[in-house]
């Protein structure tokens, strides 16, 4: 496969913080469990605790923004 280089020159995009897209990276991680599973690089069970974990890290940031 050829290696392609993609150079962006439309307006500057916007800075993506964790604490604004809390959501979208928890969704992020989410898909690429899910993408190391189905490729079987991860079993269920490793996919199901990472999943745990990352939903724990999710509810512990809400709470100290609250």
């Amino acid at each position: 496969m050829k290696c392609r280089e993609f150079i962006y020159v439309g307006e500057p995009a916007p800075q993506i913080t964790e604490q604004a897209y809390t959501a979208f990276y928890l969704h992020l991680q989410k898909s690429i469990l899910a993408s190391l599973e189905k490729r079987e690089l991860l079993t269920h069970s490793q996919y199901s605790r990472c999943i745990e974990e990352i939903e724990k890290q999710y509810c512990q940031k809400n709470r100290s923004q609250a």
